[in-house]
């Protein structure tokens, strides 16, 4: 294979620093280091134009390497190099594969210019891949990097001090088998495609940070530990970002405040210490086999899908009001988790009714599913399950002057005479006093009592029904008893 070879020492004697492209018309041009000491080389408004470039085996680590507004149109290679600083500013990088493998790096850095704020460059990806693979680096700083199309890669660093990656435009992200020793930030961020991924796996996070940032379509966090306190606060969200996270341990304060997010998913967490998603808005959240055990406080969540989350879910959210004491929240779940049993049940009696075998097997006909159906679905249009007081009330005083009007009617053969309202109206109120069960139509003493089988089959249904809404919508103001 073509070579071409130039000693890094040899670019303050050559006319290399004098070019404005570095070009080769081989497959490679090889930098070494050679007998370099102590200094630092700039690359300044150079575009490479060959088929790769590779930094191979350079040990110094007194040198800093330097990209400033330079072009690459090859790969890029960096091969078991000891360098102090390794930092990209402004550069645009139009390889499809871009390594860093194996490095002993203090300091690696993607940044803007910023000496001209009127003309702010970023590290511009056209099309292809960043990828960090392995070795020792004591601290990444990754900001207002700007993917077109591709991947950043992060993997197997075994031990950093602090990452951070700020203010970027990410496609496609995988941070794998990395610990991350004091902090992760992963703030501001975004993406400009609806169809891409963001991927954390066994991953260890110190002091972590994602504040702001709008999570890629897919995202997920598999395999984590989350040492200290984390922040998800006021995540941004796309119609379509959904973030998982699966058999992860966070062992201090996880806060996700006021947080905007499609799809919120956790299965199989645990969450050591407390968990906070104060006024969050989802359009879908769900909760699976995830335990909190110093609690969670959902207060003031929003979930616009809510027919669209699993009862276990809604469930797990409504337990842990119930824990922190906030009722009102408590009654809409509670509200929210009826709901979902309902659609459970009837989704379950459907399933039966679709088998064809069932007469074979009566046995499994769900009748009490079917009771239970009963009980609810009127339930929900006496109170909406005993927390609307003003529905409760139309229903027992519509229902109470529906049975009493059949009474009156089965008592008094002839039509409603106009003189006799005000009778009509005493008696109706005679009607509503539970306790009372005398004539309501005779007003003389003493108290009588109905002579009627199916006047008092009338009567008792009124009643009935009476007590029950009456129940109801002492029910409903309960639900605000301290």
């Amino acid at each position: 294979m073509d070579q071409y070879r130039v000693s890094l020492n040899t670019l303050n004697y050559t006319d290399l620093k004098e070019k404005s492209e570095i070009k080769h018309s081989g497959d490679i041009i090889f930098f070494d280091n050679g007998d370099l000491f102590g200094q630092s080389v700039i690359f300044k408004n150079k575009t490479f134009t060959c088929g790769k470039l590779i930094f191979e085996n350079i040990s110094n680590k007194e040198i800093n390497i330097h990209f400033y507004n330079c072009t690459f149109n090859c790969e890029l290679e960096f091969d078991t190099c000891t360098f102090e600083d390794l930092t990209f500013t402004s550069c645009d990088i139009n390889s499809s594969v871009f390594v860093i493998l194996n490095p002993n790096i203090n300091y690696l850095t993607f940044r803007e210019n910023t000496n001209d704020i009127r003309n702010v460059k970023t590290n511009n990806i056209k099309d292809g891949t960043i990828e960090i693979n392995g070795g020792n680096i004591n601290s990444i700083d990754i900001e207002n990097i700007y993917f077109k199309k591709g991947k950043l890669i992060i993997i197997n660093l075994d031990s950093i001090e602090n990452c951070s990656i700020i203010r970027s435009t990410l496609n496609y992200v995988t941070i794998s088998h990395c610990n991350f020793e004091s902090n992760f930030e992963y703030i501001g961020n975004k993406n400009i495609s609806r169809i891409d991924s963001a991927f954390f796996n066994h991953c260890k996070f110190n002091h972590s940070n994602f504040f702001g940032t709008t999570f890629n379509s897919d995202t997920k966090f598999s395999n984590c530990e989350f040492l200290s306190e984390t922040k998800f606060e006021s995540l941004e969200s796309e119609i379509f970002t959904k973030i998982k996270f699966t058999d992860c341990e966070f062992f201090k304060s996880t806060i996700f405040n006021r947080a905007l997010i499609h799809q919120l998913s956790f299965e199989k967490n645990v969450f050591i210490g407390q968990i906070s998603l104060q006024e969050t808005y989802f359009d879908i959240i769900k909760i699976d086999r995830t335990i909190f055990e110093k609690g969670a406080f959902f207060d003031d969540i929003q979930i616009k899908k809510i027919d669209n989350c699993d009862r276990r879910t809604i469930r797990t959210i409504k337990q842990e009001l119930q824990k922190a004491e906030n009722k009102i929240d408590f009654s809409r779940f509670r509200v929210y988790e009826f709901n979902a049993y309902r659609k459970d049940i009837r989704k379950k009696i459907t399933e039966f009714k679709k088998d064809k075998n069932r007469f074979r097997h009566r046995k499994r006909e769900p009748i009490q599913l079917k009771r239970d159906l009963f009980i609810l679905n009127v339930s929900d249009i006496i109170s909406e399950y005993g927390t609307d007081w003003k529905r409760a009330m139309k229903f027992t005083l519509i229902t109470g002057l529906f049975w009493y009007c059949i009474l009156y009617r089965y008592e008094n053969s002839e039509t409603l005479d106009f003189n006799n309202v005000n009778d009509f109206f005493v008696g109706a109120f005679r009607f509503f006093l539970v306790t009372d069960f005398h004539n309501p139509l005779i007003e003389e003493s003493p108290k009588t009592y109905l002579t009627s089988g199916w006047s008092w089959l009338i009567f008792i249904l009124g009643k009935i029904f009476i007590v029950f809404g009456i129940y109801e919508m002492i029910q409903s103001f309960r639900k605000f008893k301290a």
